[in-house]
């Protein structure tokens, strides 16, 4: 993210008429003004510090990394939402697991904007190019200049398509027959894992872990693969309620019921 012509000129503008307010207190005030300066300094220049440290220096930090970083891959542990947005853009915290390009392997966290109309680009499990401070190596970002989408450590590439058609007619085969003859039950999702491929456009191809709760038998734990239409992923997310169906004679055959 870059400062364009237009922040810039916002920004001096802002300045200038800030000046011009002070300037103003201070002639129809008189001697009192001096107090309502100060504290206008300090309302508003506390106001300018949080600004710039929840915008203007990560920015300045993300594109210093961009050129000056050490390239490394890093595996996403968690996703957290912080609670702040921009341009209605939700922004993410990642923690993630850091391999550089010496072998080294260390915990830290990312924070980054995500599009609002794809809020749930980046996943646990899913690998991404970053780039890492040599004089601090919990310092880091995303590496933008690699221009690749994330990957899963277990991501289907053009070489083993065929592979992959092969196990999701298999899987499909599978789930009819759960569909047909399982027991309807609730589920919750625990975990949700993109296992790095879209299915005809950009339906994502995920591993559930959850915990089904027949109605009158115990709960149990088990996972579940399939297809999720790109507009449901969010109601796929861990803690959303699910209806399955399942084996009775084997609680590991599980089937998602989008009915």
């Amino acid at each position: 993210m870059k400062m364009n012509t237009g922040a810039w000129i916002g920004i001096i503008g802002g300045a200038i008429g800030f000046l011009a307010a002070i300037a103003a207190v201070i002639v129809t005030t008189g001697s009192a003004g001096i107090y309502i300066t100060i504290g206008m300094l300090a309302l508003f220049g506390g106001m300018g510090f949080l600004f710039y440290k929840l915008f203007f220096a990560p920015m300045i930090n993300a594109n210093r990394l961009q050129k000056t970083g050490l390239p490394g891959t890093a595996k996403i542990l968690e996703v957290r939402d912080t609670g702040v947005t921009i341009n209605n853009n939700p922004q993410i915290k990642l923690i993630v697991e850091i391999k550089s390009s010496l072998g080294q392997r260390y915990t830290t966290t990312i924070k980054t904007l995500v599009s609002r109309i794809n809020p749930f680009a980046y996943q646990p499990n899913m690998e991404v190019p970053v780039k890492i401070d040599p004089q601090n190596e919990q310092n880091v970002v995303l590496d933008y200049s690699q221009n690749r989408p994330a990957t899963a450590n277990n991501m289907f590439t053009r070489q083993n398509t065929d592979a992959l058609k092969i196990e999701l007619e298999q899987m499909q085969k599978e789930n009819e027959a759960i569909l047909m003859s399982g027991r309807s039950a609730r589920a919750i999702i625990k975990k949700y894992t993109w296992l790095g491929v879209n299915v005809n456009g950009n339906n994502p191809y995920v591993e559930l872990e959850i915990e089904v709760l027949p109605e009158a038998s115990a709960s149990f734990s088990s996972k579940v693969k399939g297809v999720i239409a790109e507009l449901s992923v969010e109601k796929y997310q861990p803690g959303k309620e699910i209806y399955v169906k399942y084996d009775l004679y084997d609680n590991s055959k599980v089937a998602i019921d989008h009915s």
